[in-house]
């Protein structure tokens, strides 16, 4: 009897040490952190170094917002948006353009567009691009021009369907806007009643009218038949910083015709001022082949320490234009404070459609972002 009380309370020590063990494993499992699930790094990460950037920073859209402006009922209107490859040796595929809504009267001639934009110098490196606009109703509407679905590289679309409204002046918005530079756009008068309109005496009014002006001669005496517009080339010219500008274009319009008169355009941008150093950019879509056309680039010190720029060719030449360079070609010391200095540039189209040139400046000074006038434009 005694053997089988010692073989019972033995028996009974190991069970009780084997569930104690298990316990004390059962915790030290659930405590064990459950493997690292891998990250996938396949995504974009930084979008300054992806594919998709660098084709976005070598294409040029003009223009970079597009404005219908008809009455209620009309015809369809087709304008077209310019895309153009501007790199030197990069091909860049298009994938898909389409609209975003799709169902605000706005449409494309094709919903499957894809097609490849050879580099600068090549025959294929700009397409134009259709947009037609039928107005269901009166009112404002909105769609934006996707490309490639790039979410930060689209092209807003606008259209302001009047009411009876025959002869009218378009509303132009330049978007934003780096402080200095140049761009160059067209704002178009319709007629589109049944006698003739005769346009005078166009000015610049209201909040900030020295913001916007003439790049052309304008004749004070424009006549237009019935059906016809007519299209007048106006330039950003703001000196503004980090605000809005608007101006109003305001014309004298005799009309003796049945319909209304817009005799008013609202014309805006956002300027913006870059941190850092840099050169500013020209667009010129309208020039004339042949004709001297005259911008400004300009060198923008928006940074607390002065920087010097060095000395530059007066002139620059390539095979599609050619450029005169005026100002200080000597160069100097640049003052900090978002302080400017003002290159003016005589540009002569040599090509009919798409021209460009780089022209190059040597800054020394802190965070230098930008040291190239980039100059595109197209000739006809």
């Amino acid at each position: 009897m005694a053997r089988e009380s010692h073989f019972d309370n033995s028996q009974g020590f190991i069970l009780g040490f084997a569930c104690i063990i298990m316990f004390v494993m059962s915790i030290i499992s659930s405590c064990t952190p459950v493997n690292e699930v891998p990250v996938d790094r396949t995504g974009t990460v930084i979008d300054s170094i992806t594919t998709d950037s660098l084709h976005r920073r070598h294409l040029i859209l003009n223009p970079m917002s597009l404005a219908f402006e008809t009455e209620f009922p009309s015809n369809e209107i087709v304008k077209n948006i310019d895309i153009e490859n501007s790199s030197d040796t990069l091909t860049i595929p298009i994938k898909s353009i389409k609209l975003k809504y799709g169902n605000k009267g706005f449409s494309l001639f094709s919903d499957s567009m894809q097609f490849v934009l050879t580099h600068k110098g090549i025959l294929g490196n700009s397409k134009s691009i259709p947009i037609r606009f039928n107005a269901p109703h009166e009112g404002r509407f909105h769609d934006t021009l996707l490309i490639n679905d790039w979410k930060n590289f689209f092209i807003p679309l606008t259209a302001i369907v009047n009411s009876g409204t025959v002869v009218w002046i378009e509303d132009i918005d330049f978007g934003s806007i780096p402080f200095g530079e140049v761009r160059d756009t067209v704002i178009r008068i319709h007629n589109y009643g049944n006698e003739t309109a005769v346009i005078s005496n166009l000015i610049f009014k209201g909040d900030d009218p020295s913001a916007f002006e003439f790049a052309q001669q304008i004749n004070q005496s424009i006549t237009l038949k019935p059906g016809n517009s007519i299209g007048i080339k106006i330039r950003s010219n703001s000196d503004t910083q980090n605000e809005e500008v608007q101006a109003r274009l305001e014309a004298d319009i005799s009309y003796s015709g049945k319909g209304n008169v817009k005799r008013n355009a609202i014309c805006k941008a956002n300027v913006y001022v870059k941190n850092g150093i840099y050169v500013t950019d020209i667009s010129m879509y309208h020039a004339k082949l042949g004709v001297v056309n005259e911008a400004m680039c300009t060198i923008v010190n928006n940074t607390s320490k002065a920087c010097t720029i060095n000395a530059v060719l007066p002139y620059a030449d390539n095979l599609s234009c050619n450029v005169l360079i005026s100002g200080n070609v000597q160069g100097g010391r640049l003052e900090a404070g978002k302080k400017s200095a003002p290159f003016r540039m005589r540009i002569t189209p040599k090509v009919n459609g798409p021209f460009s040139i780089t022209i190059p400046f040597v800054i020394i000074g802190d965070s230098v972002i930008d040291t190239v006038c980039n100059i595109n434009g197209r000739a006809d």
